[in-house]
């Protein structure tokens, strides 16, 4: 038996100590949409900090506009399960959940908003509803809209390239005047139809806009 295979038994339960000890990398996953200053994917662990605090800088209108936290739940618990929402539903293939980041850059990796695509169906008609929310640290920088003119571009673009999607929605309160003026930029108009939605226990009437593929 040669020396060096004796040498390679020693030391073989130390190299395996040292792999099993190390922590796990998180791999991130290969985003499918890219815009001039953003790249988008999905949720991961090591998002929370930022998007907690993405949160915190704008509470209390993001309360006005989107279901935030549930009656006693942390920001933490809000996180996770935004997180699991987007996972389970991008396999179900129901909803498109994504989060945009700054792509490269002296802010390269910030975090800059949610952009979703939900309730998709796909019958004689392929549809969906589109909603989002920016960091307002970024509101004014054109951002929110280059984040949703790509979502919208995906989304009705055929396959392979994007969802194949006919027509996409949006439900918008008339009192969010930055959310009316990035559809209309983005090519929604108001198809007329009015609904109340309850928003953090509050209803709220919301104005659908509406954009098909070309």
């Amino acid at each position: 038996m040669s020396s060096a295979y004796l040498h390679n038994q020693h030391t073989l339960p130390h190299t395996l100590t040292r792999v099993i000890n190390r922590r796990p990398v998180e791999v991130l996953p290969k985003p499918e949409l890219t815009t001039q200053r953003l790249v988008f994917r999905l949720l991961m662990p090591s998002d929370e900090a930022s998007f907690i605090d993405a949160i915190n800088q704008d509470r209390s209108n993001l309360r006005r506009w989107i279901p935030l936290t549930h009656e006693q739940e942390s920001d933490a618990h809000f996180f996770n399960r935004a997180m699991t929402k987007a996972r389970v539903q991008d396999i179900e293939g129901v909803a498109w959940r994504r989060a945009a980041f700054i792509e490269s850059g002296p802010d390269a990796g910030r975090f800059v908003g949610v952009f979703n695509l939900i309730k998709i169906e796909r019958g004689l008609e392929w549809t969906s509803e589109a909603n989002w929310w920016v960091d307002a640290r970024f509101s004014g920088q054109g951002f929110a809209s280059e984040a949703v003119q790509g979502m919208i571009d995906f989304a009705l673009a055929e396959h392979p390239v994007g969802l194949g999607l006919h027509r996409v929605r949006a439900q918008i309160c008339a009192d969010n005047p930055g959310s009316v003026r990035i559809a209309h930029k983005c090519g929604f108009a108001k198809n007329g139809n009015r609904d109340l939605l309850e928003i953090n226990k509050a209803l709220v009437t919301h104005d659908e806009y509406e954009c098909w593929a070309s």
